[in-house]
């Protein structure tokens, strides 16, 4: 590569990034004003509408100089798609109605921002699925070049349920998935379909059945274009699809770090192998902790806007620094400090006036929710502090618990 070649390919500022997006939404005809917002790096428009570029410029940089265009092009596609209106008649929309299946932190994100930038009495009710407890199951318009989330489901002319829209859907991308399963690790095969709707196939059963491995499929959705599947009965397989999920979430839109299978309906896989499960509990803490540092920020801009004086405290890991060794997660909880905990493996208690602290296992505290902790109505959970353990409750718990 030569000199010209490496000055264009390295990595750009995340302002100048953004400046060169806004640039090709112009480009492409995105006629609405775009305000750029450094300090969340995410560009706003309309009525309280935003769109997060965290995970572009990661795409964008993540990619060599070929890829890099189209990599952007998506990304402005998925932003003019915002524009387009519905159809009012069920007859237009019907064959373009897609599922998406997404992490519940998005609908954290869009819960979070339209409290602040709309205020606590704005309604917020986005239409929605459970795909286990950590995703959602939404509705989506699929146009030629993008795909318009409807996070209020089915537009009230079409006159469906968010269950029969769903099952339409479902349908559709049936009809137009050919079975495309690649090797891509030895017993592992990933989805090669690469039109935005990869791991959202995991919603069929019988595609995950065709895929071609020896014994019952177990699959995993890291990121929104990745859906992988191996056998229940390869553990190197197994092992396998885990290392390939990390890499995929180091530069995609993640979903779901967890295995599943579908056995008398959708369930999580364990792996036989202490190793194996060692290594799929570690990436669920990163995921974990992803969605906590996201939510974290966004609450502490809230109560900066609102004027309050609340402690989110943060959600910590500790431990192995490979995939190897055990790791946990850790939070503190301070005496005389009004907080929102994050549910942590184990939580630190604090004692500011005589320096005293306690390492306390999750278990040991969960007996305190419904007192001196309240339980918030948000994704991933959060406990509001009521006080803290009084002198005999602390002492209950030893200085040396783990």
């Amino acid at each position: 590569m030569g000199f010209f070649d490496a000055l264009f390919v390295r990595k750009p500022t995340p302002d100048a990034f953004a400046a060169l997006f806004i640039e090709a939404a112009k480009r492409r005809g995105f006629d609405t004003s775009l305000h750029y917002n450094a300090d969340e790096f995410r560009l706003e428009h309309g009525d309280h509408a935003v769109f997060n570029l965290h995970h572009a410029y990661r795409a964008y940089c993540g990619s060599d100089k070929p890829a890099r265009e189209t990599a952007l092009q998506g990304f402005v596609a998925t932003l003019c798609a915002s524009q387009q209106a519905a159809p009012e008649h069920l007859s237009d929309a019907r064959a373009m109605l897609r599922p998406l299946i997404r992490g519940r932190g998005v609908l954290e994100d869009v819960r979070l921002h339209r409290l602040r930038t709309a205020g606590r009495t704005a309604a917020f009710a986005p239409e929605w699925r459970a795909f286990d407890d950590d995703c959602a199951v939404l509705l989506a318009l699929d146009y030629p070049e993008s795909t318009s989330t409807l996070m209020s489901g089915p537009v009230e002319s079409w006159g469906l349920t968010l269950d029969d829209a769903l099952a339409i859907a479902c349908d559709n991308l049936r009809d137009i998935t050919a079975d495309a399963f690649v090797e891509v690790a030895r017993g592992v095969y990933r989805g090669d379909w690469r039109d935005g709707y990869d791991a959202s196939r995991a919603l069929l059963p019988d595609l995950l059945h065709r895929a071609p491995v020896h014994g019952f499929p177990v699959f995993m959705i890291p990121t929104r274009d990745v859906l992988l599947v191996t056998s229940d009965k390869d553990d190197g397989g197994l092992a396998r699809m885990i290392e390939l999920s990390r890499e995929a979430a180091q530069s995609g839109r993640p979903v779901s770090p967890f295995m599943y299978c579908y056995h008398e309906g959708l369930r999580r896989f364990t792996p036989r192998q202490a190793e194996v499960t060692q290594r799929l509990a570690q990436l669920a803490l990163r995921y974990r902790k992803d969605d906590y540092d996201t939510q974290k920020a966004a609450l502490d801009r809230l109560h900066k806007q609102e004027g309050r004086d609340v402690f989110v405290a943060n959600y910590l890991l500790y431990g192995a620094k490979d995939e190897a060794g055990e790791m946990f997660s850790a939070a503190t909880w301070t005496a005389g400090v009004e907080s929102l905990l994050p549910q942590a493996d184990r939580i630190v208690l604090v004692r500011p006036e005589s320096g005293e602290t306690r390492i306390v296992p999750w278990q040991q505290i969960a007996p305190l929710v419904g007192g001196l902790l309240e339980e918030e109505p948000m994704y991933p959970v959060r406990y509001r502090t009521r006080g803290f353990p009084d002198p005999g409750q602390f002492a209950s718990f030893a200085p040396g618990d783990t």
